[in-house]
């Protein structure tokens, strides 16, 4: 078992999230495990790049209209891919593309610019492969801070295809 530490100074000044895809590394490839508590762990925080990696992913991957007291969150990328009109690479990028436009206003207005360090400031996301196998796309997601930091993200996603 793994054991997380850090040292005061990596978090002052900062807000943080709890870390809800436990594993996660800054680079190479790692199965992610989406819990607050694993067994022999009292859950973990996390901060900068990852936490704004994190929030992105939460935001895409929430149903636009789920959250009945914040209506306006989210995306309708979910919807897109459950509705089965996603079937090719190319209907992935322009769904996409328009869900980080509905994101990009979410993220942005979340931000608290005058107290927020800006690696966890939304800058943008770029979708920059899509690999589709029978029922499963995988997306490759840069996110990058107002700092200028990038996290890429590689998420499996199942989708109807032809």
């Amino acid at each position: 078992m793994a054991q997380l530490s850090a040292s005061i100074a990596d978090y002052a000044g900062r807000t943080v999230d709890m870390l809800a895809f436990d594993n996660a590394k800054a680079s190479g490839e790692a199965k992610l495990s989406q819990t607050l508590v694993s067994p022999g762990q009292s859950g973990a925080l996390t901060t900068g790049i990852q936490k704004l990696a994190q929030r992105f992913l939460i935001e895409l991957l929430t149903e636009r209209g789920s959250l009945e007291y914040l209506p306006e969150r989210g995306t309708f990328f979910i919807t897109q891919i459950r509705a089965g009109i996603i079937r090719t690479s190319q209907d992935l990028f322009t769904a996409f593309s328009t869900a980080e436009i509905e994101l990009r206003n979410n993220l942005r207005l979340e931000d608290d610019v005058a107290n927020d360090p800006t690696d966890e400031q939304y800058r943008s996301a770029t979708l920059s492969a899509v690999s589709l196998f029978g029922d499963t796309a995988t997306l490759t997601i840069e996110v990058t801070s107002m700092a200028g930091t990038t996290r890429k993200v590689i998420y499996p996603l199942r989708v109807a295809t032809v």
